[in-house]
């Protein structure tokens, strides 16, 4: 049997081993690899690689079988990035866009194996097989509908994205700008000439694999649009603070904020047994508060979430765990306290930050896990020579104002100058004393 080999038949296998690659990506990075909204968007993204290999695998066979199954492939496809949208967007799969998908797809489903439906012609110069009639329609409408779901899913992440991570959410959106409203426009010029359809799906293939390495590089951009941490805090059974971290900034002191997590744990004793979880709405959020044996757990945030609530439980187990000989020795010090920041980086490492505004904000660490250069860090060494001093001063140095390191080795210098000449007149003047007696 002869093959059929087409430009477009081996540029639909290319781009299909292209987004196969990209759905391997996601699923082989660590950070990425158990997040749930991401299994659909994986899943549909895999899909869509099987339908480009049976596309291609239709124009070499001139299959009308297989183009008819392609139909309901790509419906499938679509459904599973809606899905997982969906899930990123609001942590829930319901939706009126999953309602209309699903009513196209069963209509798609009904007509793909309806006569006159799928067709041969030629194209681009060699023989083809296409959709036409009402098929090719619900076919472009599905795409368009999933062009439209990504679109909306990366203009709102681009536009909510802290500084921090804003570069990698442009470059996200972009990525979703080449796989779905360009490649679409493209695709629609593919009526005037056959030949863009090639253009169109190699935008898509690129245009996928932009934004899921740009997913795997920065994982928080799965997480701006569901709900926003603002700060949790630690206290003992007592109700003294061990432990605070922000997110945000709530601009509320921390003795504060854990005197409000004692007074709304005391007001809700009789429902908050040990062991308990506990979501109390505010006005314009809500606090997760998680109690065991030896401390509670404070977590505040946009909106109460199943994932939050397994990562505070998670986060209390492991802190207790981590700090039992300090918390069963009641130790108040909360520098013993600071190492529960590997805790935050495991439990909540994928939840963005939105404390610095502007490149011309300093980012502020603590003393013991910020770098400063080495020549100063030997400067300061040399000059607190305790470490629990020099901690404390590193820390110090690096929350204050920028530039005010080169102002205090300056003054330190100055400092340091002065009593060297003072030192050395006094020595001169004690010679000289000495001399005079001498003379006497």
């Amino acid at each position: 049997m002869d093959l059929n080999w087409t430009f477009e038949g081996i540029v639909d296998l290319a781009v299909a081993t292209i987004l196969l690659i990209a759905s391997i990506l996601s699923y082989l990075e660590p950070k990425t690899k158990k997040i749930k909204s991401l299994f659909f968007i994986r899943l549909g993204i895999f899909i869509m690689a099987i339908f480009f290999y049976v596309d291609g695998m239709t124009i070499l066979f001139l299959n009308t079988i297989l183009s008819r199954v392609n139909a309901i492939i790509l419906f499938i496809s679509i459904t599973s990035l809606i899905i997982g949208v969906n899930y990123i967007s609001t942590e829930s799969f319901n939706s009126i866009s999953l309602i209309i998908i699903c009513c196209l797809g069963a209509i798609i489903c009904y007509l793909a194996f309806q006569p006159g439906t799928v067709e041969k012609n030629i194209q681009m110069g060699s023989l083809n097989i296409n959709w036409v009639g009402i098929l090719e329609i619900m076919g472009v409408l599905v795409q368009t509908m999933g062009v439209i779901i990504l679109f909306i899913w990366g203009l709102r992440t681009w536009l909510g994205a802290p500084f921090l991570i804003k570069r990698e959410a442009l470059i996200f959106f972009i990525g979703i700008l080449i796989t779905g409203p360009g490649s679409l426009i493209i695709y629609l010029f593919f009526y005037w000439d056959p030949i863009f359809i090639i253009y169109s799906n190699l935008m898509m293939g690129f245009g996928n694999l932009i934004f899921i390495i740009i997913i795997l590089k920065e994982p928080k951009l799965l997480y701006i649009l569901p709900f926003t941490i603002y700060r949790i805090a630690v206290k003992d059974r007592s109700g003294f603070p061990l432990f605070d971290h922000d997110w945000t900034e709530l601009h509320i002191d921390e003795k504060i904020f854990t005197g409000f997590v004692n007074a709304v744990q005391l007001m809700s004793e009789e429902v908050m047994n040990v062991g308990g979880l506990l979501d109390i709405n505010l006005e314009k959020g809500i606090l997760i508060l998680n109690e065991s044996k030896l401390i509670t757990v404070g977590l505040v945030a946009s909106k109460t979430s199943k994932l939050l609530r397994e990562c505070v439980v998670q986060f209390t187990q492991d802190f207790e765990q981590k700090f039992e000989r300090e918390l069963k020795k009641s130790v108040k010090d909360i520098s013993q306290y600071v190492g529960a920041f590997e805790l935050i980086e495991k439990y909540f490492s994928n939840f963005p930050y939105k404390i610095i505004k502007s490149k011309k904000q300093p980012l502020l660490l603590t003393g013991k896990f910020a770098q400063i250069p080495l020549e100063i860090e030997n400067k300061l060494k040399s000059i607190f020579p305790d470490e629990k001093e020099y901690e404390a001063v590193k820390t110090e140095l690096l929350n204050s104002p920028l530039g005010i390191c080169s102002e205090f080795f300056a003054l330190y210098n100055n400092l340091m100058d002065e009593t060297k000449r003072i030192s050395e007149e006094k020595t001169r003047y004690l010679n000289d004393g000495i001399d005079s007696d001498k003379k006497i």
